[in-house]
């Protein structure tokens, strides 16, 4: 991971993006935020990110419309997209018939910066 590596947060708990936030701060990462799926796309076509972590769960576009949007703009590589769900993990995956890796809201900021490492 680069210090500075700026991550997508698509999220509208400003709970979960705060502790995310802080993370990013010990982690040397730096988060741009989306309450919903509509702002996220306006974010990706003006900025890289070097990670994307998605709720499915929102109230506008959902997570799921904007995986949908990911999907057809970057295709099946979407390897550095994280999606949070409180929902069936197995099932999310299945929705989108790839290796997505879905992940509990708890493991959040732990995932993100094991995929940051790595990518």
């Amino acid at each position: 991971m680069k210090s500075n590596d700026r991550v997508l947060v698509v999220e509208d708990n400003l709970r979960i993006s705060r502790a995310i936030e802080a993370a990013g701060e010990e982690f040397l990462f730096t988060c741009d935020f989306a309450t919903d799926g509509w702002d996220a796309i306006e974010k990706i076509e003006t900025s890289d990110y070097a990670a994307i972590i998605i709720d499915t769960d929102m109230a506008r576009h959902s997570g799921y419309g904007f995986l949908n949007y990911l999907r057809e703009e970057i295709g099946e590589d979407l390897d550095h997209v994280i999606v949070m769900t409180s929902h069936d993990r197995e099932e999310v995956r299945r929705k989108f018939s790839g290796r997505l890796n879905v992940i509990g809201q708890d493991d959040a900021v732990a995932e993100l910066t094991r995929v940051l490492r790595v990518g």
